[in-house]
């Protein structure tokens, strides 16, 4: 008998509330070879660095440590493995811990399942994926109204396809949604993608968010 092909290897859920962690396992478990859990932060870091997995997702509140301490503390240790937070609440506070810890996405927790798992898949893919409360809660951060500089989008020096590219970007599209929304294959999507990045400067989606602001590619009611 041929066991049945997962298309991910591993998996870790850092949570003190087993209903959560259980949740998790039904709808994302069998997606990965391996489901790890764990319910303190210091358990959680040892089962990382033991194991190295591909996705691990924590909770901001743990019973012994901030959850900002367990993520900059595993991707020291673990370089390779994607970070997905989630919280109760959507209070800016912890937003931004964890933004600055390093992950690279984050949940409140009262979204829905397809978001859930579209965040998932979204990491696993290399990417981030922050929802929309998140999102704002960063932006306002890093780019205060007062810095808003007044720039015309034909002086940024990008094409007309780039600059609709760099809005689906920002809207956390994948690249397989914008290719069918602009009619290009995934992989010139990628390319695209690639230099604009390179172009901006920018390390991250926020990155992206705080050069279109600036430029007026996009407002915050478009995000």
């Amino acid at each position: 008998m041929i066991e049945e092909q997962k298309p991910y290897l591993s998996i870790l859920v850092i949570d003190d509330h087993n209903m959560i962690v259980n949740g998790i396992r039904l709808l994302i478990g069998d997606q990965f070879r391996n489901f790890w859990h764990a319910n303190t932060g210091a358990a959680g870091t040892t089962l990382a660095v033991q194991h190295q997995p591909q996705l691990v997702i924590v909770d901001h509140v743990l019973p012994d440590l901030s959850g900002d301490a367990v993520v900059k503390e595993i991707k020291y240790r673990c370089p390779t493995t994607r970070i997905l937070a989630y919280s109760f609440n959507g209070y800016s506070a912890a937003v931004l811990k964890m933004f600055s810890a390093g992950v690279h996405g984050y949940l409140i927790k009262n979204e829905d399942d397809a978001e859930f798992t579209k965040a998932v898949q979204t990491l696993l893919e290399g990417k981030e994926y922050f929802c929309k409360e998140a999102r704002n809660h960063i932006i306002h951060r890093v780019f205060p109204e007062e810095e808003h500089p007044r720039l015309i989008v034909a002086n940024t020096g990008f094409s007309s396809r780039e600059i609709e590219i760099i809005r689906l970007i920002c809207q956390q599209k994948t690249a397989r949604e914008i290719s069918h929304q602009v009619y290009l294959s995934e992989r010139t999507v990628e390319q695209y993608r690639s230099n604009i990045t390179k172009r901006i400067g920018a390390r991250n989606v926020a990155g992206i968010i705080r050069f279109a602001l600036q430029n007026h590619i996009i407002d915050l009611g478009d995000l």
